[in-house]
């Protein structure tokens, strides 16, 4: 029996000795799990009021590093799934803020905006006719001099509400870098986008492309050096200059409006190029 009571004495001291390592408490009473509540009901758009933010006069240490989440769905509403990682500060006189979002029915935009006179950061809660049922809650570390992690609806039914305390609503650009520094870094998804929320290539960029060299690959396409080949039959001048004034532009190559409507098609053009260049030689 006393053996049996030792052991017993052993394993309790074990597992109580493992069970209180895993639990951590808080580094700072900053570190908080906050239950935001719901925007109220369907057909609601809202902002989240993450913190205050700098508005002209220095300001104490404001932040929000942390993840908020967003769900919907019973036996009786349909699912939506939205989660955010957000890191963001404000103190003295500067603002930085980032997030990271995952969703499945809309994007998180950072904004600004004016809450009874105070300047605060806020996330516009991706919308749709039916509202978040199981609220908002943030998990993190947290402060603000001002409102924190408060939901405030600005629209119901198409109709501006709270206009008498919120106000100037306007997109907020993240200004923190994100660096991976990986040996290959995959993305397994369907479109990327860069500079647009809406990709409809592999690769979508609404903007300028800045590097050393690129490959493209021509899967499919012919080389044009069948112009050389004894039986290619070329155009003759006064066909080119007939065609021209009809078109105004190359045979082969489309127009300006064509261009304009469509876009360019790199390795197609290139080859179409090479082959003019190619009779013309």
């Amino acid at each position: 029996m006393y053996k049996k009571n030792k052991l017993f004495l052993f394993l309790l001291l074990f597992l109580s000795f493992f069970t209180n390592a895993q639990v951590t408490p808080p580094l700072s009473s900053d570190y908080k799990i906050i239950e935001i509540g719901t925007n109220g009901g369907d057909s609601t758009k809202n902002l989240i009021l993450i913190h205050e933010i700098f508005n002209g006069g220095l300001i104490s240490m404001n932040n929000a590093v942390g993840t908020l989440t967003a769900f919907r769905g019973t036996a009786g509403s349909y699912n939506r799934t939205n989660m955010i990682e957000i890191n963001s500060s404000s103190a003295y006189n500067g603002t930085f803020a980032t997030l990271r979002t995952y969703d499945g029915n809309g994007e998180w935009i950072l904004k600004t905006c004016i809450y009874n006179g105070k300047k605060y950061l806020a996330v516009d809660v991706p919308y749709a006719d039916s509202h978040h049922d199981w609220g908002y809650q943030f998990t993190g570390w947290t402060k603000s001099t001002g409102e924190n992690m408060k939901s405030v609806n600005y629209e119901v039914n198409g109709q501006a509400v709270n206009t008498d305390k919120l106000s100037d609503i306007q997109n907020y650009i993240p200004n923190m870098n994100e660096t991976h520094l990986v040996s290959n870094f995959l993305i397994m998804g369907n479109n990327v986008g860069i500079g647009t929320m809406n990709p409809d290539e592999k690769l979508t960029i609404k903007g300028k492309i800045h590097t050393q060299e690129v490959r493209v690959d021509m899967t499919g396409a012919l080389v044009p050096d069948y112009v050389f080949e004894n039986h290619y039959k070329l155009k003759t001048l006064p066909e080119v200059e007939e065609f021209i004034k009809e078109n105004k532009h190359l045979p082969e190559i489309p127009s300006a409006k064509e261009i304009e409507k469509n876009g360019l098609m790199l390795a197609e053009m290139n080859m179409s190029l090479l082959k003019k260049m190619e009779e013309m030689t």
